[in-house]
């Protein structure tokens, strides 16, 4: 039976993508915590708003695959599309504790519904025709755009509504009837590994993503050297749209394995190179770099390189996936950050040998060379940790604590004596 003329495919599956991305990352994880801030929901309300957000997310994902309602790809992705929207606006209401918690709990719903969905039925948006190709574009586009200087440094309800907006562009995009693709597999996979592994590599990697990404971004001499300034996210965003592009080529020619363990080598030196603030221009090179590599991955996996053959099947292994690694992972990172102020290098280690080991296994009896450079990469990521570790050792919380007190300008507020001459002395006392 010919194929259909496939010409004009592939353009929604890379907005959709595109969009998931953007609204994960700019609204669920900066605008939505800017305006939970501004509503004075901190400390132990803070942490039950975003866990609503991650059990919507893991609930949705587990269940998307398995609940028989609304059974049409393209409904369902549009339910989603629709809750994410809804919940963007919402968020700019004036929220108490309750509907915050609502709030985040429907971004959860209605991004589980969205990644799991998009992920299983991915080939009936993207098409015959490079689809591997296609994801990356996408996933390159989407963390381009989250780095538009512009967009990046734009108010919480600018971030908000341009999000919701892109949402209801999305609905409308599936709108455009599509017809349901091949099933024929598009990578190349020499050397499969189990389902088990991946999911134990995707884990490691967002993990590692997430704990680097909060340290960044709370660090003020980290976010200086990496974020700060439109250089900073025009490089940023280049180098993840470059990764990503390399990703989808390297998931064609080499495979999953190949590609997980170039993304772990690359985070793994950003993390190392982050105990030093001195070397963060460096690490903002391996940073996004990794993030890409493996996001890509990421969105293929269930559809394009996954042995699944049902779309049950696929379902539920991108919703295990998306629970487990996307949602467990990134918590469990964003803990790790919070509680540490660091990625520790025994973690790294123990990373590299979850997601390197099967991958060491299958070169050790096909690819001796390959193993050979695998082993030169390790060795020099831990040269470069003990010469970190050796020239600037860690810091107490009460170091920590003072280098930021320093650095945000604390003094001015808090200068911890009686300043003469000022509103002080008659609330304090005089100058002793």
């Amino acid at each position: 039976m010919p194929r259909p003329d496939t010409r004009s495919w592939g353009w929604q599956g890379i907005c959709l993508i595109a969009i998931t991305y953007v609204y994960f990352l700019i609204f669920a994880q900066f605008a939505f915590l800017k305006r939970l801030a501004i509503l004075g929901i901190a400390d132990q309300h803070l942490k039950a708003v975003m866990a609503a957000m991650a059990v919507g997310g893991i609930l949705l994902s587990l269940l998307a695959p398995r609940v028989k309602i609304f059974p049409s790809p393209q409904l369902r992705l549009r339910i989603a599309l629709a809750a994410c929207g809804i919940a963007a606006v919402c968020s700019l209401l004036p929220l108490g504790l309750i509907t915050a918690i609502a709030v985040s709990l429907l971004i959860g719903c209605g991004l589980g519904l969205l990644t799991v969905t998009l992920v299983t039925w991915l080939r009936l948006w993207l098409g015959y025709s490079n689809p591997l190709l296609k994801v990356g574009l996408g996933t390159g586009v989407g963390y381009l755009f989250c780095n538009f200087p512009p967009f990046f440094m734009a108010s919480l309800k600018v971030q908000a509504l341009i999000a919701a907006a892109l949402c209801f562009a999305g609905l409308f995009i599936t709108l455009k009837p599509v017809t349901p693709s091949s099933e024929a597999a598009s990578a190349k996979r020499a050397v499969p590994i189990s389902f088990i592994s991946v999911l134990i590599c995707f884990t490691a990697l967002v993990w590692l993503d997430s704990a680097a990404f909060f340290i960044i971004q709370n660090t003020p001499e980290l976010k200086a050297g990496t974020w700060e300034g439109t250089a900073h996210l025009w490089f940023n965003g280049l180098v993840h749209l470059a990764a990503a592009l390399a990703s989808a080529w390297w998931l064609r020619r080499r495979g999953l394995s190949f590609v997980l363990s170039i993304a772990f080598v690359a985070l793994a030196i950003a993390c190392l190179l982050l105990l030093d603030p001195n070397r963060s221009l460096l690490a903002s090179a391996f940073y996004p770099a990794g993030v890409s590599l493996y996001s890509v991955a990421l969105v293929a996996y269930p559809s394009l390189l996954a042995p699944a053959a049902s779309p049950e099947e696929r379902g539920r292994q991108a919703g295990w996936i998306y629970a487990i690694a996307g949602w467990f992972g990134s918590a469990m990172g964003i803990g790790m950050g919070q509680n540490l102020g660091h990625v520790p290098p025994a973690f790294v280690l123990l990373a590299g040998i979850a997601i390197l080991l099967p991958v060491i296994m299958k070169l050790f009896r096909y690819r001796k060379r390959e193993l050979a450079v695998v082993a030169v990469v390790l060795a020099a990521g831990l040269c470069i940790d003990r010469a970190t570790i050796s020239a600037h050792p860690q810091l107490s919380a009460k170091e920590r604590g003072r280098k930021v007190y320093i650095a945000e300008g604390c003094i001015n507020c808090h200068s911890q004596y009686v300043r003469p001459n000022s509103a002080d002395v008659p609330m304090w006392g005089p100058v002793q």
